[in-house]
């Protein structure tokens, strides 16, 4: 099974934007930036998605170049939820 890659834009969002969401993979997946997953199915990079992001679309998060635009924890939760069994 390929790896998933779960990427969070940097770009746009506040430090406390960012924690949120990322504690939320760490309560989903116990992953931090730069780590796989124990299953070897998920992978997790903070990214500078470039001008290609519109601060209207922030927080922009990428799973398998799919984009998600104005994720929030919540939104998030359930976006892995779909994409990872």
């Amino acid at each position: 099974m390929p790896v998933i890659r779960l990427e969070i834009c940097v770009e746009h969002i506040s430090v406390d934007q960012r924690e949120a969401l990322l504690d939320t993979v760490w309560d989903t997946l116990r992953i931090s930036p730069g780590m796989v997953s124990a299953n070897g199915n998920v992978e997790l990079t903070l990214k500078q998605c470039g001008a290609s992001v519109d601060p209207a679309d922030a927080p922009l998060v990428r799973i398998d170049d799919q984009e998600y635009r104005n994720v929030t924890p919540a939104r998030l939760l359930t976006l892995l939820g779909r994409w990872v069994r």
